[in-house]
């Protein structure tokens, strides 16, 4: 019976160094990507800056695999709960004088019918 517990031990050992081994690899990916999207957006500001400046802002800028423009982009909010509830306030104090303001009831109703869903991870402290 101590070889196929010896063999379990040696495989866990194994399995648990390949996990240790592959989240400090994405750890170090992770920190590598966020420097390089600063990066990116500090020379980003600094071209978009320096099209302004020079009245550019409509050039076509030809490079290796591509052209850059400059426009706009338009994102939405995160719709947090926080958010959701300033919405609704305004949403209230804008609909007809004298409406009940039911703003808590939903918000108790959203975070009590939320949902959630259960995983089983690893953890490293």
């Amino acid at each position: 019976m101590s070889a196929p517990l010896a063999l379990n031990n040696q495989s866990l050992s194994e399995m648990v160094r390949s996990w240790v081994h592959f989240d400090n690899l994405a750890a170090t990916f992770t920190r590598q990507a966020q420097q390089a999207r600063t990066a990116r957006s500090r020379w980003e500001i600094q071209v978009i800056d320096y099209l302004a400046a020079t009245r550019m802002t409509n050039a076509i800028l030809q490079i290796a695999g591509g052209r850059l423009t400059v426009h706009e982009e338009k994102h939405a909010q995160p719709l947090t709960l926080q958010r959701l509830e300033a919405l609704l306030h305004e949403f209230y104090n804008e609909k007809a004088a004298g409406s009940e303001d039911e703003t808590g009831a939903i918000l108790a109703f959203i975070k009590a019918h939320r949902g959630h869903t259960l995983e089983t991870r690893l953890k490293k402290s």
